[in-house]
């Protein structure tokens, strides 16, 4: 029987599965997803869609607290007849230094694959929740990192041949394929399907309507860039804040503002997003900036709130000030229009450089590229062990 690789998560969301559909194939189908269901309503879009054609082991997850911890029944998963174990790093899974210590004991190669850090706090050796983390990539054969700047950060703890980088990505083959569909129709027929205006300059913000993300800021910079010329806005995404938004909206009487929902599949959110001229995020931004750049979209975001703090998720290495987007300090109105109005009027510019950059570095193909990589990597560790007196 041919070895399996396992990828052990919490849980798996809709945008991770083209990740693992390519990597189980350049695996040669030996990919198990070891994985639980999500807690909550709002996460359960995540997990839909067809069969995948890989492997998949249903573990039970028992959450702590909502999802501040998580406990895993690991036994499925050293039962699956792995030679790697790859598991997701989350200081939430209290399950998760067990695991590595019995797949270590049984002989199977271990790497950890995610943040490393948190984007609310600066990383320090003395916080207790670093120390973990450190300790615990110190265990594995080897570290899969989400960008360049987390491995950087890691390297002082942990070997550099230890480190890999799988920057982190969406479904890239289906967003440039999305783009030159919607390229070809044109944007103003696009606008004028979705019933926008087709004149006029157009934001878009996609993401879940959470305070964090801070989108009642969207509604005062549209009003903002409304007294120049007509500007629309779009907000794709669902959450606790919409009912806000909406009594805003009316109560302003705020007009050229389209809520679509949650639009969870590419082929639905793609267009209103092509429809647009750039997006904005006034809060923390992620993989929405993956989404954005495939599309030919620049990015204006806030810098962190404070300066030893990353605030948003790795993917804010993408960003290229000046280049394929803008930053204003976060809090501060007027940069952010100042900000939004020097992409607007250098546009060509700014969406060139975003849809360059996406296709040079956040292509799927090497995310997969680095995962294949440290699997490799820990396979040779793993035989070498074997082959020891």
């Amino acid at each position: 029987m041919k070895k399996q690789i396992a990828y052990v998560a919490r849980f798996v969301p809709e945008y991770r599965r083209p990740v693992l559909e390519e990597l189980n194939d350049r695996l040669n189908g030996r990919l198990v997803v070891c994985a639980g269901t999500p807690p909550g309503i709002s996460f359960k879009a995540l997990s839909s869609g067809p069969a995948p054609t890989y492997k998949r082991i249903q573990l039970r997850n028992t959450w702590i607290g909502g999802q501040r911890a998580l406990i895993q029944d690991i036994r499925p998963v050293i039962a699956c007849n792995s030679t790697v174990l790859l598991a997701e790093e989350s200081p939430r899974t209290l399950s998760l230094p067990c695991l590595l210590a019995t797949a270590k004991r049984k002989g199977i190669g271990t790497l950890l694959w995610g943040h490393f850090s948190s984007n609310r706090r600066a990383f320090s050796k003395l916080h207790p929740f670093d120390l973990y983390r450190v300790a615990l990539a110190k265990r594995v054969d080897g570290c899969v990192c989400y960008t360049d700047e987390i491995a950087e950060l890691i390297h002082s703890y942990v070997p550099s041949k230890h480190c890999f980088v799988a920057r982190n990505t969406l479904n890239t083959p289906k967003l440039f394929k999305l783009y030159s569909a919607l390229a070809a129709e044109g944007k103003a027929h696009v606008r004028n399907r979705l019933g926008l205006p087709e004149q006029g300059r157009i934001v878009v913000f996609i993401g879940r309507l959470v305070a964090d993300k801070r989108p009642s800021i969207l509604l005062d910079l549209h009003k903002a860039l409304g007294n120049t010329e007509q500007t629309a806005l779009i907000l794709i995404g669902d959450g606790p804040e919409r009912t806000k938004l909406l009594h805003r909206i009316e109560s302003e009487g705020l007009n050229n503002i389209f809520l679509t929902g949650a639009l969870p599949h590419l082929e639905d959110s793609s267009p209103w997003m092509y429809a647009a001229d750039l997006m904005v995020c006034p809060g923390y931004v992620g993989l929405n900036v993956n989404h954005a750049f495939c599309l030919g979209l620049p990015v204006v975001t806030c810098t962190s709130p404070d300066p030893h703090i990353r605030y948003h998720s790795p993917e804010i290495a993408y960003l290229q000030p000046d280049v394929n987007s803008m930053q204003a300090r976060h809090g501060d109105l007027n940069e952010l229009v100042k900000a939004v109005l020097a992409v607007l009027d250098n546009r060509k510019y700014f969406s060139a450089n975003a849809l360059a950059y996406a296709k040079s570095n956040l292509r799927l193909e090497n995310m997969v590229d680095g995962l294949v990589e440290a699997i490799q990597y820990a396979e040779e560790r793993t035989l070498a062990r074997e082959r020891l007196p």
